[in-house]
C-alpha cells in the first residue's frame, strides 16, 4: 500500500473509531459511519477489516461488552442498567458476554482481577516512570475533591497505534500537547482543559489494542459557542481533531505533583482499590487526567454521588 493511501486510509480508520466510541449504545449502523466518513461501505469494511484486523462491526461490538466489563468492574450498577448502557436488552447482554469473555456477567464482577488488567499495569510500569507511593501520602481518598463537570466537548487526536501505547504516549504526547495549548492560548479558553487518557476499558481491553488520546475540553456554555466555532472551522482538520460529548456529572478531582506519565499508573491503582473497597463507585468508564503543569497532574474520576 502506497504512503498516501496508507495515510488516508489510516485517518478514515481514526474517524470511524471516534464516532464509535462517541456511540455508546452502537446506534450508527455500518452505512451512516462509511457515510459520514465519505466512503462506500464494501470500501471502508474491507480497509477497516485489512487495516485494524477485524470487521467493525465486530470492533463495535467488542467495544460494547468491554464497556460493559469495565461497569460491572468499577461500579455498582445493575447488569440490567449495563445491559441499557451498551444498548442490549439485559437477555442479550448476558448472551453475548458469556460468548465473549466465556462466563456469566455476576461472576466477572467478583473477580479480584483480570488478566489484561495484570498485562496491563506490568506493560505501564515498564514503559513509564510510574510515582511510588506506598504510604498512600498523594493517592488517597482524603486528598480528593469532590466537584460537578458542565457538559464538555472533546476536541481530541488518537495517538499514534502500535503495541506499546503507553510507550507512544510517553514518546508523542508533547508533540500534540503544544498543538492544544496553542489553541487554548490563541482562542483565550480559561476554562478548557487539555487532558489525555485512554479511550478503552483500562481493566479489561487488551494492552496492545488500546488507544490514547489527547485533547482539548472545551464547555457546551453559550459563552464558548464562539470557540467551538473557531475550532471547527480553524484547527479541526488541519490538526485532524476527532469529537466526544463529555455529559456534565460528579467527579472527584485529585491534584498530583507529577506528571502524567508518574501520575498513570498510582492513579488506576487508587481507583481500581476504592472501587473494590466500597469508597466510591464509578459513574463511567473514562477517568482522565488534566495536564495543568510540567511537573503537575489534575486527576478525574466519574463517580457515582449517593
Amino acid at each position: 500500500m502506497k504512503t498516501s493511501t496508507f495515510n488516508h486510509w489510516e485517518k478514515k480508520i481514526q474517524q470511524a473509531i471516534a464516532l464509535s466510541h462517541d456511540d455508546p449504545q452502537g446506534d450508527r449502523g455500518l452505512k451512516e459511519v462509511a457515510a459520514l466518513i465519505s466512503e462506500s461501505v464494501d470500501n471502508f469494511s474491507h480497509k477497516f477489516a485489512e487495516m485494524y484486523g477485524m470487521s467493525y462491526i465486530h470492533f463495535t461490538k467488542i467495544r460494547r461488552l468491554e464497556a460493559g466489563a469495565g461497569y460491572l468492574r468499577h461500579s455498582d450498577y445493575s447488569v440490567g442498567t449495563i445491559s441499557e448502557l451498551c444498548g442490549y436488552t439485559q437477555s442479550s447482554f448476558n448472551k453475548a458476554f458469556r460468548e465473549f469473555f466465556h462466563e456469566a456477567p455476576i461472576s466477572f464482577r467478583n473477580r479480584l482481577y483480570l488478566v489484561n488488567e495484570k498485562n496491563t499495569l506490568a506493560r505501564t510500569k515498564i514503559a513509564s516512570n510510574p510515582h511510588d507511593d506506598p504510604q498512600h501520602v498523594i493517592f488517597t481518598p482524603d486528598r480528593t475533591e469532590d466537584i460537578k463537570l458542565q457538559d464538555y466537548m472533546l476536541y481530541y487526536n488518537i495517538l499514534p497505534r502500535n503495541s506499546d501505547p503507553v510507550r507512544t504516549m510517553v514518546d508523542y504526547l508533547g508533540n500534540y500537547q503544544k498543538q492544544l495549548y496553542a489553541i487554548k492560548t490563541s482562542l483565550e479558553l480559561p476554562g478548557a482543559m487539555i487532558i489525555t487518557g485512554t479511550l478503552d476499558i483500562v481493566p479489561v481491553t487488551d494492552y496492545s489494542r488500546m488507544l490514547m488520546y489527547v485533547g482539548i475540553m472545551i464547555p457546551m456554555h453559550n459563552e464558548y459557542d464562539k470557540a467551538h466555532n473557531q475550532v471547527r472551522s480553524s484547527f479541526q482538520e488541519p490538526f485532524s481533531l476527532f469529537t466526544k460529548r463529555v455529559p456534565a456529572g460528579n467527579y472527584k478531582k485529585l491534584p498530583v505533583p507529577m506528571n502524567f506519565a508518574a501520575a498513570g499508573l498510582p492513579m488506576y491503582e487508587f481507583i481500581n482499590n476504592s472501587c473494590r473497597s466500597g469508597y466510591f463507585k464509578m459513574s463511567g468508564n473514562h477517568f482522565f487526567i488534566s495536564l495543568t503543569g510540567e511537573n503537575e497532574s489534575e486527576i478525574y474520576i466519574p463517580w457515582q454521588k449517593r
